[in-house]
C-alpha cells in the first residue's frame, strides 16, 4: 500500500513537516502557486458570470505532472497549505490540478509547525472551505478587473509600464494627498512662555499652561504684543507654589504582534521594509535547521488576531516567574482581543512556538536579520504577559497672578514589562525640588521661546501600514506587496524612512482620482473588504459582488476614455513645471518615444534638447543611457 501524499507550498516547509511525520508519508512541494489567471490577458469571462479562466503556470507544468502522477498512486492525499484564504485557495487549485474531486482530498491546517500542532491537524483533517476559496477568488477577480483595465488606460494616455490597482492606488493616493498637504502648509510662528527657576543649585523650568484658569492651547500665543504684555505682568508679580502632586500611573503591556504591528515595529526599531519583515518571518515560520532538525520558530505570520492559546500563555508565565521572579507576574494573565471589526482569520498572534527557544539559544542558527526579527517577536510576546510598568509622576504647579505654570517629572517606579520591551517616556524635568504650598519660587528669568508650526509628517512604511489598517484597507498579506509595487513602478521613493511621491506617481494618482474617485478611496476599499468577509460568512455570493462592482465601474471607465484627452495636457504640465529649453528659452513639453515619456524642446527637429524624467528611473533607467544629449531633471 502506497504512503499517504502530503502537498505543501515550500520545500522548507516540506522538510520541517517531513521531520515530524517521519517516513510514513510522502511529502511534495508546489514551490508556490501552480495555477493562476493568465498573464497575457484578463482571463475572466465577463459575459459568463465573471468565470475565471485559470491555467497551470507554464513554469510549473512539469511539477504538476509529477504531483498528478504521485496523487494517482496514493489512496490518501493531504493538502497542508497555509491556514488563511490564500492557502485555502492554493489547496483548491492543487486538488483541481491533480485531477481530484474535493471529497477525494483532506485539508490539514495549522498555525505553528511543531509536532503537537502537526499531529493534531493530521488526526482531524477537514474538507476545503469553499467560502474561503470564493472570498479569495473574488479578491483576485476584483484586482484583475481593476488592474487589467486601469493599467492599459494609463499606458494609452501616459506611458507603458504604469499600473493601477484596487489597493495600491488608494495607498498611493494617501501618500500623494499628504504631500500636497505639506506643500500647501503655511507655517505660523507662536511662542511659549517659561519661568527659569533655580533652588539649591538646581535649575529647572516651568511652562505657562493656564491663564485665568483656562487651559492654553500650545499654539495660543501668536501675537508678539500679547507675549510681551504677559512678560511685563509676570515681572511685576511673584510665582507662588500652589501644590506639588505625586502619583503612580500604571502602563499595561502591549499585545503580542499581529501582521500589521510586526511590520510597523520592525520598520521603526529595525529599519526593515515590510517586504524584508515578511520574508524573514516566513523563514522563521517554515523552519530553521537546528542541530540537524528543521524547527518552526514562530507561529503563522499573517494574522489579524492578538489572541494566544492557553498552553503558550502558561509557558510565558512560567518563563517570567523563573527568569524575573514572581514580582513580574501580573495578578492574572492578560487576554487580548482584536480592536478591528474586520479581523478575519481564526489565528493566534505571532509568537514563538516555544518560549524556551530564547533569542540567545537560537542565535547560532540564524542569520543577522532572522535573529533581529525573532528577538523582536520573542520579547514582545513575553513582555505581553509581564506585570504593568509603574511610572511615577511629579507635578509642581505655581501661580503668578492670573497665570499658572507647571513642570513635571516622570520616572520609572517599577519597570515591569519594560524590562524587556523598551518604551520611551517623556521624563520632563530631571529633578524638581521640594516646595511647600504658598512658598515663593525663585525665578531668575521669564523667557519667551519662539516656535514654528510644523506641517503634517510624511508617511513612513510603519505609519502608512497603520493608516491602511485603521481604514480597513487591504489585509495582512497585502501590505508588503502593495508597498513593493509603489516602489517598483517608480511612484514613490524612500528617503530617510519617509515615503515621497515622485512626479509620475503624483500624475498617476491625479488622473485616477479625477476619473475613478468613487473606487479609488478609503471608504470604498474598506467596504469592499467587509464584503469579502461576508463571502466567508456565507452572507454574500462572490459573483453577485463582482457583478455589482462591475456595473458601477464600467461606466466610469467609458466616461474616462471619452474625457481624458481633453485634460491630459493640464496633467502633463505638472511634469514640466517651470523647466525651459536652455537653448531656445521656451517651456519644455512632454513627449513620448519608444522608451517612454521625456521632456523635450517644442522646436524639434530644429532643437533636439531633451531631459529625462528622473522619476522614471526605477523601471526604465537603462533605456536612457544611450541618450547623449539628455540630463536628469
Amino acid at each position: 500500500m502506497s504512503k499517504p501524499l502530503v502537498i505543501v507550498e515550500s520545500p522548507t516547509k516540506a522538510k520541517t513537516i517531513g521531520g515530524m511525520l517521519g517516513n510514513k508519508f510522502k511529502i511534495m512541494s508546489t514551490m508556490g502557486h501552480i495555477r493562476d489567471l493568465p498573464k497575457s490577458k484578463i482571463g475572466i469571462d465577463i459575459d459568463n458570470n465573471f468565470e475565471p479562466k485559470y491555467e497551470i503556470i507554464s513554469a510549473k507544468k512539469s511539477l504538476v505532472s509529477k504531483l498528478r502522477k504521485a496523487a494517482q498512486e496514493c489512496d490518501e492525499i493531504y493538502l497542508a497549505t497555509d491556514e488563511d484564504r490564500e492557502g485555502e485557495a492554493i489547496a483548491w487549485h492543487i486538488a483541481f490540478s491533480i485531477g481530484k474531486d474535493l471529497d477525494q482530498v483532506k485539508r490539514v491546517a495549522f498555525h505553528e509547525i511543531i509536532p503537537e500542532a502537526i499531529k493534531k491537524a493530521f488526526d482531524s483533517p477537514r474538507p476545503i472551505y469553499l467560502n474561503l476559496v470564493n472570498s479569495q477568488q473574488a479578491r483576485r477577480v476584483l484586482d484583475r478587473l481593476v488592474g487589467y483595465t486601469l493599467s492599459p488606460f494609463l499606458a494609452k494616455n501616459l506611458e507603458r509600464g504604469l499600473s493601477a490597482g484596487r489597493v495600491q492606488s488608494v495607498a498611493l493616493r494617501l501618500i500623494v494627498e499628504r504631500e500636497k498637504e505639506i506643500e500647501a502648509f503655511t507655517p505660523e510662528i507662536y511662542w511659549l512662555i517659561k519661568a527659569e527657576v533655580e533652588k539649591e543649585g538646581k535649575g529647572f523650568t516651568m511652562q505657562l499652561v493656564r491663564m485665568d484658569d483656562k487651559k492654553l492651547d500650545r499654539h495660543f500665543l501668536k501675537k508678539p504684543d500679547d507675549v510681551n504684555n504677559i512678560l511685563d505682568n509676570l515681572n511685576k508679580g511673584e510665582l507662588i507654589t500652589k501644590d506639588k502632586k505625586e502619583s503612580i500611573r500604571k502602563v499595561k503591556p502591549y499585545p503580542p504582534f499581529i501582521t500589521s504591528t510586526l511590520q510597523q515595529e520592525a520598520s521603526i526599531r529595525l529599519s526593515f521594509s515590510s517586504t524584508k519583515t515578511m520574508l524573514n518571518a516566513q523563514q522563521l515560520y517554515e523552519g530553521i535547521s537546528i542541530e540537524d532538525n528543521n524547527i518552526g520558530l514562530i507561529t503563522y505570520m499573517r494574522t489579524d488576531s492578538p489572541s494566544v492559546a492557553k498552553p503558550a500563555l502558561n509557558q510565558a508565565l512560567k518563563h517570567i516567574k523563573e527568569t524575573f521572579g514572581e514580582n513580574y507576574l501580573p495578578k492574572k494573565p492578560f487576554f487580548y482581543k482584536s480592536k478591528s471589526s474586520t479581523a478575519q482569520e481564526a489565528h493566534e498572534a505571532i509568537r514563538p512556538t516555544s518560549v524556551d527557544m530564547t533569542p540567545e539559544k537560537v542565535k547560532p542558527y540564524l542569520n543577522e536579520e532572522q535573529h533581529k526579527l525573532y528577538s523582536l517577536i520573542w520579547n514582545r510576546f513575553v513582555a505581553s504577559q509581564m506585570k504593568e510598568a509603574e511610572i511615577k509622576n511629579v507635578t509642581l504647579t505655581a501661580e503668578n497672578g492670573r497665570y499658572t505654570f507647571e513642570t513635571t517629572n516622570n520616572s520609572i517606579h517599577f519597570d515591569g514589562f519594560m524590562k524587556i520591551w523598551e518604551v520611551k517616556i517623556d521624563q520632563g524635568e530631571k529633578d524638581v525640588p521640594d516646595f511647600k504650598e504658598g512658598e515663593t519660587i525663585p525665578v531668575t528669568n521669564y523667557i519667551k521661546e519662539e516656535h514654528t508650526t510644523n506641517p503634517p509628517p510624511r508617511y513612513t512604511e510603519a505609519s502608512l501600514i497603520k493608516t491602511l489598517e485603521k481604514y480597513g484597507i487591504g489585509r495582512p498579506s497585502t501590505y508588503a506587496p502593495t508597498l513593493s509595487i509603489l516602489f517598483n513602478r517608480g511612484y514613490v521613493k524612500r528617503e530617510k524612512r519617509t515615503l515621497i511621491p515622485l512626479k509620475i506617481g503624483i500624475l498617476v494618482s491625479d488622473i485616477l482620482t479625477q476619473y475613478f474617485s468613487d473606487i479609488i478611496n478609503t471608504k470604498f476599499t474598506a467596504q469592499m473588504e467587509d464584503n469579502l468577509d461576508k463571502i466567508v460568512e456565507g452572507d454574500v455570493q462572490w459573483t453577485e459582488l463582482i457583478s455589482k462592482f462591475y456595473s458601477e465601474f464600467k461606466p466610469m471607465l467609458t466616461k474616462a476614455e471619452e474625457l481624458v484627452s481633453e485634460n491630459i495636457k493640464k496633467l502633463e504640465e505638472k511634469l514640466v513645471g517651470d523647466k525651459v529649453c536652455p537653448t531656445c528659452n521656451v517651456p519644455l513639453v512632454v513627449k513620448r518615444g519608444k522608451f517612454g515619456m521625456f521632456l523635450g524642446c517644442p522646436s524639434f527637429p530644429n532643437c533636439k534638447y531633451t531631459e529625462r524624467i528622473k522619476e522614471n528611473v526605477n523601471y526604465s533607467r537603462n533605456r536612457y543611457k544611450k541618450r547623449q544629449d539628455s540630463k536628469t531633471v
